[in-house]
């Protein structure tokens, strides 16, 4: 008896699992080409059994980034600032300065992201000029990451609606909202 409930416990609960649609970008002549844009969402990193969760404002161009993280009620908590001279973290009244987000990440926080893949990857593509495979269940791997592109309901969308990557002990997950 035991066993039937179980059994049906997981028949029940494999039915509510919503079944992400993977997202498939389709192939253009301007996919190498890194053209600006702004995005709006919400953002969660786990790491181990810890968890956070805040909003995001990026504008990207292949010169710069302005990434902003914010609470969920819109406080800007971190300030990420990528230029020629480097990349700047401003946070708690204290800034930070390394010649690239990794270096800067990996110092601050213990791990790192590349920002510039991180651009290309949000918008459903492997990053140029870097070796990349798709494994069997549809998932980028790329320097070490997992990274799933989930599309959303809205049929011919030009990017992912998340984007969820993974890499050792660490999830992120990006839910993009607003485009431009």
């Amino acid at each position: 008896m035991k066993r039937l409930a179980m059994l049906a416990l997981t028949a029940a609960l494999a039915g509510c699992a919503s079944q992400d649609t993977l997202f498939r970008a389709a192939p253009d002549k301007t996919a190498l080409v890194d053209a600006p844009f702004s995005a709006s969402g919400r953002l969660s990193v786990r790491m181990d059994d810890r968890g956070q969760v805040a909003n995001f404002e990026w504008q990207h161009s292949a010169e710069s980034d302005q990434l902003a993280i914010n609470t969920p009620i819109g406080t800007t908590v971190a300030r990420l600032t990528r230029d020629r001279q480097g990349v700047r973290l401003e946070s708690d009244g204290q800034t930070w300065q390394a010649p690239d987000v990794g270096a800067l990440m990996q110092s601050r926080l213990g791990w790192s992201l590349p920002l510039e893949n991180l651009a290309w990857w949000i918008r459903g593509r492997a990053a140029p000029g870097l070796p990349s495979s798709v494994d069997t269940d549809g998932s980028l791997l790329q320097q070490g990451w997992r990274i799933r592109f989930i599309a959303d309901s809205q049929a011919g969308a030009l990017y992912p609606a998340r984007v969820d990557l993974s890499r050792d002990h660490l999830t992120i997950r990006l839910a993009t909202y607003r485009w431009q």
